[in-house]
């Protein structure tokens, strides 16, 4: 009871200073340049909630209220509207979601803890118009979409742990969460985090924070664990990432720069299941490493991934480290920053070589 009182006040106060920062943009007369959603599925009921709203994936209806944090138990799932109990189906868009004008991603709330990508075709900012699933309507406008298809995959820039033979997803656990930590006008942060990971014999607490600016296609990564774990890991999929044709179709990167490990991956694929409305999207998937960061480099059948060497926190206990992730929708942008894997890579040079650590 006491611990549901704290959550509820502690969502308060989160929602309140997020508000709050948003009013006071408002009163200086600017414009945000990054935001986030993340949508609680509902029932008619929850139509007196703050914020709430009926939203839309294709032909289905969902009565949604926004929420800045949300934590399950291993015993807590709550049934939803639809049916399931699994917390990924608990959420509009699965997870919460953060955007800039360039480019947006969500963090799938469940065992995988995927991020998917929605590129823009015109620099702005859409989510709260289109909520990760743009109609007909939208799209005619020139509103972007879901570009990459993850599936079971490490997506870009994903945490996973590797088995010795694959990647395998963050679990079992006694507790998941995800939240909204922060958000200006030029900077938001989210983050997915865990407790009680049972792994390598040990019981790990561990947050993953994703930070995503302004004027910027490419997230930050900031990794917290309360004690090392030697499997820990990150990386790009392959595009396609299944299919008898997967290696052949797919163009891999794994390259060690002086700085750091940059791994990236190009090809062409249907971003969603749907084949007859959807056409085929050439992306462009990175992440990068640095140096004190960077372990040995593993591959499984669909990514190219790192291990990851996480160092003491110069303040407090566990361990940490951080990465970066980016990725170009080649035909989905109006100007895309890279047409094929050669300029891809060009481009991705120069993004290494730049990447401002005080971030």
């Amino acid at each position: 009871m006491l611990r549901s009182i704290k959550n509820s006040l502690l969502s308060l106060s989160v929602s309140g200073l997020l508000s709050l920062s948003a009013a006071l943009c408002l009163l200086a007369g600017c414009t945000p340049r990054v935001a986030t959603s993340f949508w609680r599925i509902g029932t008619p009921a929850d139509s007196t909630r703050a914020g709430y709203a009926v939203l839309h994936e294709g032909k289905k209806v969902r009565h949604c209220y926004p929420l800045t944090e949300w934590t399950d138990t291993a015993d807590s799932q709550r049934p939803t509207a639809n049916g399931k109990n699994d917390t990924y189906h608990s959420f509009h868009h699965h997870g919460v979601a953060v955007e800039s004008e360039q480019m947006a991603y969500r963090i799938y709330f469940d065992k995988k803890q995927t991020i998917d990508v929605y590129c823009k075709r015109t620099p702005q900012l859409e989510l709260a118009t289109s909520y990760w699933y743009p109609d007909d309507s939208l799209l005619a406008l020139g509103y972007g979409d879901d570009i990459l298809r993850v599936s079971g995959t490490v997506g870009v820039g994903s945490v996973k742990y590797w088995n010795g033979k694959k990647h395998v997803h963050i679990e079992p656990v006694a507790e998941r969460s995800q939240r909204i930590v922060r958000q200006s006008r030029n900077k938001a942060t989210v983050e997915v985090a865990v407790k009680g990971w049972q792994t390598e014999g040990k019981n790990v607490d561990m947050s993953v924070q994703y930070t995503l600016e302004a004027g910027h296609r490419d997230m930050r990564c900031d990794v917290i664990l309360s004690e090392p774990v030697n499997g820990l890991c990150t990386g790009v999929q392959s595009i396609p990432n299944k299919g008898q044709q997967l290696m052949a179709n797919s163009q891999w990167l794994s390259e060690q720069l002086p700085n750091g490990t940059l791994l990236a991956s190009w090809g062409t694929d249907w971003p969603v299941n749907d084949t007859v409305k959807y056409a085929k999207e050439t992306v462009g998937l990175a992440v990068f490493i640095p140096k004190e960061y960077a372990g040995d480099l593993v591959q499984d059948t669909s990514n190219s991934l790192c291990l990851l060497n996480a160092l003491p926190l110069r303040e407090g206990t566990g361990v940490g480290l951080h990465f970066y992730l980016t990725c170009v929708g080649a035909t989905k942008e109006n100007n895309p920053v890279a047409t094929n894997a050669d300029e891809w890579l060009d481009y991705l040079h120069r993004w290494a070589a730049h990447i401002d650590e005080s971030r």
